[in-house]
């Protein structure tokens, strides 16, 4: 395994813009992978954004914020894996570190001030990805394959998944999911503990669902056939012919299934 550090190889930096404040710099790393190979990211403070790359290549850009001097202490490290890449946002004046492993907080100081970084991730079709943030939203467009999204606070995003399994799971935030096409029997897990869940899957899906809320309602658009256990705060069915899991749960907050009308 070799370290990339602070986007070292391949690394372009961009122009300073003029509104500093809120966009101080890029740095660009870019590389090919293998088909069915990941990319795993991590952000502490700030939002992850992944999007369909058109150049075969995944083109990893952070985006530091923030005027503050602790801005410049923030970098995006990259790590070659077993399974393909891990970048990571890490402070410079900290003894945090980014390996195949992922993100490591060695230090005392968590005081970010008002600086953070966002990541914004070129991915392509036959590359997966894992993404969390501790304190940012995720969102993810087009992806493919396994896809995993975490945020302990913000919203997860996902939209046009051509999917074999997802797990999204958030702490404080909503999750919204649109998924055109489902391969394989892989399972479908949504989690929020202070968010809804507000999925739009693909018609005619064959799924065994398990669906639950402590505060919030339960709503479907997909005929079910009931089994288990079933009450206003939980039900266990089928869709369809069964098969595949799908998991759906929130504390506080609705859970709304709706049929993909793409």
């Amino acid at each position: 395994m070799r370290n990339v550090s602070a986007l070292a190889v391949a690394l372009m930096c961009a122009p300073q813009i003029a509104s500093a404040q809120n966009r101080d710099s890029d740095s660009h790393f870019e590389r090919r992978l293998a088909a069915g190979q990941r990319v795993h990211a991590r952000n502490i403070n700030g939002d992850i954004v992944v999007t369909p790359s058109s150049s075969g290549r995944v083109e990893i850009v952070g985006v530091r914020r923030g005027s503050s001097r602790s801005a410049d202490q923030l970098n995006a490290q990259v790590t070659e894996t077993s399974d393909g890449l891990m970048v990571c946002v890490v402070r410079e004046d900290s003894d945090d570190e980014c390996d195949g492993n992922g993100y490591h907080h060695r230090g005392e100081d968590d005081d970010w001030g008002r600086a953070s970084m966002n990541l914004e991730i070129k991915l392509p079709s036959n590359i997966e990805i894992d993404a969390s943030s501790v304190s940012g939203n995720v969102e993810v467009v087009g992806a493919q394959g396994k896809v995993r999204a975490g945020s302990v606070s913000g919203d997860i995003r996902l939209e046009r998944l051509r999917a074999a399994s997802v797990e999204a799971r958030s702490v404080s935030g909503e999750i919204s999911a649109s998924i055109e096409s489902l391969t394989g029997s892989g399972t479908l897990s949504f989690k929020s503990v202070s968010g809804g869940v507000k999925l739009d899957l693909p018609r005619g899906l064959d799924a065994d669902l398990s669906m639950s809320s402590v505060s919030g309602q339960l709503d479907s658009e997909f005929q079910m056939t009931l089994g288990g256990r079933t009450s206003r705060r939980r039900i266990e069915a089928r869709i369809g012919r069964g098969g595949r899991d799908l998991d759906v749960t929130t504390v506080s907050g609705d859970v709304r299934l709706r049929v993909n009308k793409d």
